[in-house]
């Protein structure tokens, strides 16, 4: 995972090369858009939205980052990855753009935004409010699929 060292969403957009400043600006835009009660920030070298543990946690809830990789831009949702009707979703987005998936457990890998089933991400997102989350995570955390 290629990681930055930018403090900020802006900085971490500034350092891209041209040709990935433009799309991961436009997906940033979208993300935060569909999220607006999450905190667009940078965690673990990448854009992140994040909010506070609820519970006191060291670590905060991450449930959307995105990040320039070498080769690929990706997408990590853990939403998806804790929910096997979004992994679902998502998959049939890509049946229906008539695209391959390329993903991981929470991660969308892609070199191009059209090639990634973003209306279903971002309906799948709209939703993510810091309390579906949270029972989403508990869910997961009860079937033993969210570590």
């Amino acid at each position: 995972m290629v990681s930055s060292d930018a403090t900020s969403p802006d900085g971490y957009l500034a350092e891209l090369e041209d040709e990935r400043r433009a799309p991961m600006a436009h997906l940033f835009e979208a993300i935060s858009e569909a999220m607006p009660a999450w905190v667009p920030t940078m965690h673990y070298g990448m854009l992140s939205w994040c909010l506070p543990d609820p519970e006191g946690g060291g670590e905060p809830l991450v449930p959307v980052s995105l990040a320039s990789q070498k080769l690929h831009m990706s997408l990590y949702l853990m939403p998806v990855y804790m929910s096997p009707a979004l992994t679902e979703a998502v998959i049939e987005g890509y049946a229906s753009l008539g695209v391959k998936p390329n993903m991981g457990k929470s991660c969308l890998r892609f070199t191009r935004v059209d090639r990634i089933p973003l209306d279903v991400v971002l309906g799948i997102l709209r939703g993510m409010t810091p309390e579906a989350y949270l029972n989403l995570r508990a869910e997961a955390l009860a079937r033993g699929t969210c570590d």
